[in-house]
């Protein structure tokens, strides 16, 4: 029945598309997402794409837009909460959920441009709504019964199933059938609305970049609509993003080709979510340790979170293909949460810091393939809870 009803909404989704087929349209990336057990993650195992039209102009020479989006693919979700309290496992060599979730989702969005920034090219100011849909169905590992490192034990931990790893008797009376701190287990069907405003300064390139970008988002996956559907979601989050840039030095040969340049950032994110029924597919975006590198997603998931990364970028040169050239971003990250840890009513503070670097290739500016190694001042990276160094596969710059 929740299929039936996804191949319905995925249809209407799609006769929408062709009925504004007679605007101006062109092709619209949205995103890609790895498997690390695929490849070593090196390779996108989620691929999310569509179409975007500018079937009039409400305001004269500023954008009005449709984006038409649908994507799909397999990834992980690995997760340290107690199934009886929501709260981290506070033995850290217990064995997290590791599984695999099958992962349809359509967004449609509507957006508006105001003021002429004085980047040429660019609305100042877009304001913009939308919703989106996901169906989700989860999976046992594709490496259950295989040995992984998943926390501080001096010998890899067995990747149970999600049925046995509930099982455990430490975990007595649990169950992934609507377990609240595990809400999105099983077949899920869920919707969210969303809106925010976004002030754009920033003259950017694939090398360059100056000026500043801010923008703030309210997403509400309301609890009435997710029930009539099973979407087991009753939340919603704020988060305001703050981007600054400078770029310090910019070579180029006589082709105006990138030799080399180097770029300053700072980024202060600002995230509060709340509610009775917070999904691990929203806790992926918004939990602390996935905004500050070098540590677990799904960890250190309070309200309120606060993050300042910053970073220099050193590019080039881009000596073959105009467009392919080397990134290096050397970074410092801090975070601090505070508030009730999801889907619970208990209170903590947590602060963490990183350093780093990211060692890339850049791609047209598409996505940034390559490594990230972190040094964790402050913190545990509860995959490799004792270990001072992290390292991670990575698709894209992380703003």
């Amino acid at each position: 029945m929740r299929l039936k009803k996804t191949l319905v909404l995925v249809g209407l989704f799609a006769s929408c598309s062709v009925s504004a087929f007679a605007a101006p349209v062109k092709y619209s990336f949205w995103t890609l997402r790895q498997h690390p057990e695929v490849a070593g993650g090196f390779i996108p195992t989620w691929t999310g794409m569509g179409l975007s039209f500018t079937p009039i102009s409400l305001i004269a020479d500023r954008k009005t837009e449709l984006k038409l989006l649908i994507g799909g693919g397999y990834t992980q979700r690995k997760a340290w909460y107690d199934p009886n309290t929501g709260l981290m496992l506070d033995d850290q060599d217990r064995n997290p959920l590791v599984f695999d979730v099958e992962e349809y989702d359509w967004r449609a969005q509507l957006s508006q441009g105001f003021w002429a920034s004085w980047v040429p090219g660019k609305d100042l100011v877009t304001l913009y709504v939308g919703y989106d849909g996901m169906f989700t169905r989860t999976h046992d590992s594709m490496v259950e019964g295989e040995r992984r490192e998943n926390g501080s034990s001096s010998s890899k931990q067995e990747v149970l199933s999600i049925d046995d790893w509930f099982a455990q008797s430490l975990y007595s009376g649990a169950s992934p059938k609507h377990n609240p701190y595990y809400p999105d287990m099983g077949d899920t069907l869920a919707a969210t609305l969303y809106g925010g405003v976004k002030l754009d300064a920033m003259r950017d390139t694939i090398s360059t970049q100056d000026g500043f970008s801010t923008e703030v988002n309210v997403r509400y996956m309301p609890g009435p609509l997710n029930d009539s559907m099973d979407g087991r979601a009753d939340c919603y989050s704020v988060t305001s993003n703050t981007v600054f840039a400078k770029t310090l030095c910019s070579v180029k040969d006589v082709k105006g080709r990138n030799l080399f340049s180097a770029v300053a950032l700072d980024r202060f994110n600002v995230n509060w979510t709340s509610g009775d029924i917070i999904p691990l597919s929203l806790q992926e975006s918004t939990a602390l340790g996935r905004k500050v590198r070098g540590f677990s997603y799904w960890s250190y998931d309070t309200e309120l979170s606060l993050v300042n990364n910053a970073e220099i970028r050193l590019c080039g040169p881009e000596a073959l293909i105009k467009g392919v050239m080397p990134r290096f971003n050397f970074f410092y990250d801090v975070g601090f949460g505070c508030g009730n840890y999801y889907n619970t009513n208990v209170s903590d503070t947590n602060f963490l810091s990183s350093t780093g670097v990211q060692a890339t290739i850049t791609l047209y500016d598409f996505f940034d393939l390559g490594l990230q190694y972190a040094y964790l001042f402050h913190g545990h990276d509860y995959t490799h809870y004792d270990d001072s160094v992290t390292m991670r596969v990575t698709f894209f710059l992380d703003f």
